[in-house]
C-alpha cells in the first residue's frame, strides 16, 4: 500500500514537472516572439548629419551660362553658382543653342537670351540622396510675354498656365548632394530686359517647353524618414552680376 502511494506521488510529481516544463517552453516562445516583434524606439537624429536643401532660382544670359560647371579658377570668387553642374534636360544641355527648344522666329542672339534654372544647394552637414523633383511640364505654341506686377505677388504661373498645356513629370537627380554641393536644373529660356523705371516688369519666354517645379523629395543618412519640401515660386529679381539675376 505504501509502495502504491509512493508511486502515485511520484506520478503526480512527474506530471507536474512535465506541465511546468511545457509552460516554461511556452513562456520562452512567447518572450522570444515578443522580442522579435517589439521595435526599439528610433535613435535621435544627429543634427550634425542633417541635410539642408536651399532652393532658389537664377537667370543667366547665354555667355554666363556657358561658364557654368567649368573651371572655377577662371571665375570670380562670388560667382559660386557657376561651380554647380547642369542637369541636361529638354530645355538645354551644357550649351545654350538655338535648337528646336527655342521658337524658330526668335530674333535674339544667344547672348541676349537668358536661361532660368532651379538652383538646389546643400547647406547642411549631411548628404541628401535619392533626390526627386515633381514638376509641371508646360508646352506653349508661341513666345509668351509675362507681365509681373509686384502688387499681385509677381504671379507669372497663372499667365503661363493660361497659355499652355501641362503634364506632371518626376525627375531623379543623378547623384547625391554632399555639403556645399549644388546643381542647376534648366526651367525655361527667355528674353529679359528689366527696366527700373517701370512698375510692371515684362519678359518673354522663348522656349517651347517650361518646367515649373512643385516639390522635392530626398533622404538623409541619419534618418529613415523621407523628406519632402514644397518649392515656392520665383521672387523679384536681384542682380548678382552683369548677366546674372537671382530670384530668391
Amino acid at each position: 500500500m505504501a509502495k502504491k502511494k509512493a508511486a502515485d506521488k511520484d506520478g503526480i510529481w512527474k506530471s507536474l514537472q512535465l506541465k511546468l516544463g511545457v509552460i516554461t517552453v511556452i513562456l520562452g516562445l512567447l518572450t522570444t516572439g515578443y522580442n522579435l516583434i517589439k521595435k526599439d524606439p528610433p535613435l535621435p537624429v544627429n543634427p550634425d548629419l542633417k541635410a539642408d536643401l536651399a532652393i532658389s532660382y537664377i537667370s543667366m544670359t547665354g555667355n554666363i551660362y556657358l561658364l557654368a560647371g567649368g573651371d572655377s579658377t577662371t571665375r570670380k570668387k562670388n560667382a559660386f553658382y557657376l561651380d554647380y553642374p547642369i542637369l541636361t534636360n529638354e530645355i538645354s544641355d551644357k550649351n545654350l543653342q538655338k535648337t528646336d527648344q527655342v521658337f524658330s522666329d526668335t530674333t535674339f542672339n544667344d547672348n541676349d537670351l537668358s536661361i532660368t534654372c532651379l538652383m538646389i544647394q546643400n547647406k547642411g552637414k549631411g548628404d541628401a540622396s535619392d533626390i526627386e523633383l515633381d514638376l509641371s511640364k508646360l508646352t506653349i505654341n508661341a513666345p509668351l510675354t509675362i507681365t509681373e506686377d509686384p502688387e499681385n505677388k509677381n504671379d507669372y504661373e497663372s499667365q503661363i498656365k493660361a497659355k499652355s498645356t501641362s503634364v506632371k513629370q518626376v525627375i531623379r537627380l543623378p547623384s547625391r548632394l554632399s555639403t556645399g554641393q549644388g546643381i542647376l536644373i534648366p526651367l525655361f529660356i527667355s528674353f529679359d530686359q528689366p527696366s527700373p523705371m517701370n512698375k510692371n516688369r515684362q519678359w518673354k519666354i522663348e522656349s517651347k517647353i517650361i518646367f515649373i517645379p512643385d516639390n522635392i523629395h530626398y533622404t538623409e543618412p541619419a534618418d529613415t524618414v523621407r523628406k519632402s519640401l514644397k518649392i515656392r515660386k520665383m521672387r523679384s529679381p536681384v542682380r548678382l552680376a552683369e548677366g546674372a539675376q537671382e530670384r530668391g
